[in-house]
């Protein structure tokens, strides 16, 4: 961005040398690159952030100035002279893509005389290395390098039918710029239509057919605000950036977009002539809902380390367009963002813009910051605990990409069988598709270490996937789910990925949760046929719910030596249990009894179903159930039966449990095991 000292002048009167204003901007954040003398001005270039767009135009700049010198800020207030003439009556403004456009103004102005501009409009743009054109595009970017909001404007009497549609491209549609180059069109772009053809790329670039020329006498003046991301993919997958695609893509001041259209206009008809008529035509609705922020006094000195009078507080925060709000407590304030800083909206951002007008200098390098204790929310909780049990059993943790190719995104996966979501234009080189699931990528990760000769990479990943929801889903929480993940892949077979797969449930304390958790036999890819299974939660509805998938991946689909088990489980369906606190409970004093049960099941029961109903029945005194052995004899047990051989460990906390006392917990053991699995106890 290349400031005007002169221009800079008319907002603010700084006493000292410009050198002084650079050294304090540089010291408030924005860096100083360059000053060239051009004329009788200078040319000071700054580096602007990404999250400072206020700092696009000169006004911004001199707002910054005049808290950091104590000096007045003198904006205009434009208010240009209307005619008679309705400007409804002249122009039409239809919005058809609000997420894209949420508000549009026009504003008619009727018999301007096209030509050059007046010196000082030429030099002040020069300055800033604009080339002059003619007095109304001028104009225009004039407004857009004061306050950092893009205007265009276009020819009234070529837009066809008097109306302006905002829309959707239609995929490859002709769209002919003012660089007079033709475009072809996808339906992701927003165009400024008119009854018959696109007349303007939405936020980047104005259309041939409706450019302003020397026999224009009837000027549309367009101010409105534009969706960042939209106007970011069309010009970037065009090739078609411009100084209002710029300032669009980082979301300039929603309270300019009217300012901009009456600066604009007042200066149209001063250098222009003509005639404004009455009213502007305004469609959509304004997108702005600044925050509201809490800041405690004290806050600030025990981030800072030095103390700032709660006076100088709020004189600081209250010169930087911040609107005190008084809390219940004497020294804690709300303060609502003004509409230029959308970036502030956290107690930290308020500290951090104190301390940059104060002075950093004055921030002592050497004062130990006060601690204060901060409380997890149930995702970061969860996380952190997958993450110790994880890498506690030697696993380590991996960071994939979330683009994958179309073979990997096509793969099944566990959590919704709509299509993988596509990005255009592709972030990474053949990589064009959201993953569904983590595993492919996991699965990859661990072939290409393979191949370089670390046979042992036990992997994991927690990160989110990305499902579309089925067009007939509620969508009232938006068209796309983004499930929290944790995918494992290690060495070994079914039992390797069961044993990480309960490591991490009972990490999460879903352990106390094991009447309620179950094992279902499951046919997915990756894993071979039979060797793997779901985890499925029982609700309070009465319902289940998929919260994993564990197996031993097919040789087929994973191409590495050796059994290799995989898994992967939804957090975000988990993290109920992160509110729980799991008490610390000292290792009983008393012997353990051992007792081993035969049961006979049906072929079709899995092995879940029965260990769920053995920590049910023994809720309290189970302290291990080992499946030994699993036998079928159709001549001893009947066709369609098999035997599930099983060993249990008995220990009470307060007491040594009896014999008959041990023989009682397994006859409730077996009655349970028959009413939820149909088991009977072999022999009986």
């Amino acid at each position: 961005m290349i400031i005007s000292a002169n221009w800079l002048a008319d907002y603010v009167q700084v006493p000292g040398s410009l050198d002084e204003v650079v050294e304090r901007l540089l010291m408030a954040g924005l860096n100083h690159e360059s000053t060239t003398t051009v004329g009788s001005d200078s040319a000071i270039e700054i580096e602007v952030t990404s999250n400072r767009p206020d700092w696009l135009g000169h006004v911004g700049v001199a707002r910054e100035v005049a808290v950091l010198f104590g000096r007045p800020l003198h904006v205009p207030d434009p208010r240009p002279l209307e005619g008679t003439g309705e400007a409804a009556r002249s122009i039409a403004v239809d919005i058809r893509s609000p997420e894209i456009c949420p508000w549009y103004t026009a504003r008619v102005i009727r018999g301007v005389k096209v030509g050059p501009s007046p010196k000082w409009l030429v030099e002040r743009l020069a300055t800033v290395g604009v080339a002059s054109v003619n007095n109304v595009v001028d104009v225009t970017n004039y407004v857009m390098l004061e306050c950092g909001q893009p205007l265009h404007a276009f020819d009234l009497a070529r837009i066809k039918g008097g109306r302006i549609v905002v829309r959707r491209a239609i995929e490859g549609e002709p769209f002919t710029a003012i660089n007079h180059k033709t475009y072809s069109l996808t339906e992701r772009m927003c165009v400024i239509a008119d009854a018959e053809r696109p007349v303007a790329l939405a936020g980047v670039m104005g259309g041939a057919d409706t450019e302003i020329s020397p026999s224009t006498a009837d000027v549309v003046l367009e101010s409105a605000q534009f969706a960042p991301l939209a106007v970011r993919a069309a010009a970037r997958g065009l090739v078609l950036a411009s100084g209002s695609s710029y300032r669009f893509e980082r979301g300039p001041d929603p309270a300019m977009v009217e300012w901009a259209s009456r600066r604009a206009a007042a200066l149209i008809l001063d250098l222009a002539g003509g005639t404004l008529e009455r009213g502007a035509v305004v469609a959509g609705r304004l997108a702005c809902a600044p925050a509201v922020i809490r800041l405690a006094a004290e806050r600030v000195g025990e981030v800072l380390g030095v103390d700032i009078a709660d006076s100088r507080q709020r004189r600081i925060l209250t010169a930087l367009g911040f609107v005190e709000e008084p809390g219940d407590a004497p020294h804690d304030h709300g303060w609502r963002a003004p509409t230029w800083r959308r970036d502030c909206w956290r107690e930290i951002d308020l500290v951090e813009e104190i301390a940059r007008i104060e002075g950093y200098d004055r921030v002592p390098e050497d004062v130990a910051v006060a601690a204060r204790p901060i409380e997890l929310s149930d995702r970061e909780i969860t996380v952190r605990r997958v993450s110790e049990v994880l890498v506690g059993a030697g696993l380590c943790e991996a960071m994939t990409r979330s683009v994958v190719t179309e073979a990997m995104a096509m793969a099944p996966s566990p959590w919704g069988d709509t299509p993988p979501l596509s990005i255009s234009p592709p972030l990474v080189r053949g990589a064009d598709r959201l993953r569904r699931s983590l595993l492919p990528s996991l699965l990859e990760a661990r072939a290409g270490n393979v191949a370089v000769g670390v046979d042992d990479a036990d992997l994991f990943e927690i990160a989110r996937g990305y499902v579309s929801r089925p067009a007939a889903a509620d969508r009232n929480n938006g068209p796309v789910e983004e499930p929290l993940l944790v995918a494992i892949v290690a060495g070994g077979g079914f039992p390797t990925a069961k044993a990480l797969c309960d490591a991490v449930l009972a990490g999460l304390g879903v352990a106390s949760e094991a009447a309620r958790l179950e094992y279902r036999p499951i046919d997915l890819e990756p894993f071979a046929r039979g060797r793997a299974a779901e985890v499925v939660l029982a609700a309070s509805d009465g319902g289940v719910r998929r919260v994993a998938v564990v197996g031993e991946v097919a040789e087929s689909a994973a191409g590495l030596p050796g059994p290799v088990s995989a898994a992967e489980i939804r957090l975000d369906l988990l993290t109920f249990a992160a509110t729980v606190e799991r008490p610390l409970v000292r290792p009983s004093d008393f012997p353990a009894v051992q007792r081993d049960v035969n049961l006979v099941v049906d072929e079709t029961v899995p092995w879940g179903r029965v260990e769920g109903a053995i920590h049910a029945a023994a809720a309290g005194v189970i302290e291990r159930c080992r499946l030994v052995q699993v036998w079928r004899d159709a001549d001893r047990l009947g066709a369609g039966r098999k035997s599930f051989v099983v060993a249990l460990t008995l220990r009470s906390p307060t007491e040594t449990l009896s014999g008959e006392e041990a023989g009682r917990i397994v006859d409730e053991v077996v009655a349970e095991c028959g009413r939820r699995a149909g088991a009977s106890l072999r022999g009986s």
